[in-house]
């Protein structure tokens, strides 16, 4: 994708998972209804999550006898142990660490939600499959919340690895949502690793290099056309000290609230990863409005770590 030519004058606003002050996290999921989705001459008010699917320690998927296959995102298969739908609602949950969908469907029921998933999952279902899984991103937007999905774009880029590469790569998803008049696009995606204490040449860094050039591409030619855009899931970087390349690094940042972290325990450190970033055309960044907290993805399982729960007004 080619560099913009004029910088696009909508605002950005970066939260961190340590940014927002501490709410409660509701009642059981089947009580909880989500921050209804509403579009209007005060824009949209949402609830966004952000979560790893995969939980601290990784389930082995089990094959089924056969493949059942849906729509486009391959073939489902059981993993061990029946996962529960998580304790909070959301009206649109961005998902890391992907294998397959039969997993993310129990935490998210096909009831509530409506699951997509990058098509970088097929490669999971290739037969004769040796290597490790591919761990993707996916979205599931809540069937209550008013919003309909009308497009979908798979940056499977971001996912092709440059000779060398230590570990395989997840490709990013942005899917369009509308509400009545009202539309903005919401991307997942899970930047590889790349510890402020690493070496210059890093092979991490320099694919998180390259994922986060092709990000900050994606995001200028959307405002430039005068699109409003979410970004959620894992920067792995702490933006209050480390910078982001172009548009990315020219956002507005709010004061840190460790105390986010207190309301659950991230065995995982997603929570501690993940970042929002909110970019919305002529709104300016003054009327973009966060709270957010941290919520068990299981309440019974600690070990499946933590989501990012976020209420965004813009």
């Amino acid at each position: 994708m080619g560099a913009v030519r004029r910088r696009a004058r909508g605002a950005l606003i970066v939260v961190t998972a340590t940014t927002f002050a501490v709410l409660s996290v509701g009642a059981s999921f089947a009580q909880q209804t989500t921050t209804k989705a509403r579009a209007g001459e005060s824009g949209f008010q949402l609830r966004i999550a952000s979560m790893s699917a995969a939980g601290a320690t990784k389930e082995a998927p089990v094959e089924t006898s056969s493949a059942s296959w849906r729509h486009t995102f391959g073939s489902e298969r059981r993993a061990e142990g029946r996962r529960r739908p998580v304790p909070f609602s959301a009206d649109v949950v961005v998902l890391q660490d992907v294998t397959n969908l039969g997993p993310v469907k129990q935490m998210l029921p096909a009831r509530s939600y409506q699951v997509m998933a990058s098509r970088q999952i097929l490669e999971n279902a290739k037969p004769g499959r040796q290597h490790t899984e591919v761990a993707t991103t996916a979205i599931a937007v809540n069937k209550s919340g008013g919003l309909r999905a009308v497009t979908q774009e798979h940056l499977l880029e971001m996912a092709e690895p440059p000779a060398g590469t230590p570990h395989p790569l997840s490709a990013a998803l942005a899917v369009k949502l509308r509400r009545g008049s009202g539309s903005f696009w919401i991307m997942t995606l899970d930047v590889s690793p790349c510890p402020a204490s690493a070496a210059k040449d890093d092979a991490h860094c320099a694919v998180a290099k390259r994922q986060l050039d092709l990000l900050d591409a994606w995001v200028s030619a959307k405002l430039a056309a005068g699109e409003t855009i979410i970004v959620a899931g894992r920067l792995h970087k702490m933006l209050e000290t480390e910078s982001l390349p172009g548009t990315l690094d020219r956002l507005a940042r709010l004061a840190r609230a460790p105390q986010i972290s207190e309301t659950c325990e991230d065995v995982n450190g997603s929570v501690a990863r993940s970042y929002i970033l909110v970019g919305a055309k002529p709104v300016s960044g003054e009327n973009v409005k966060f709270e957010a907290h941290a919520a068990p993805v299981d309440d019974h399982k600690p070990e499946m770590g933590c989501a990012l729960v976020a209420d965004v007004r813009f």
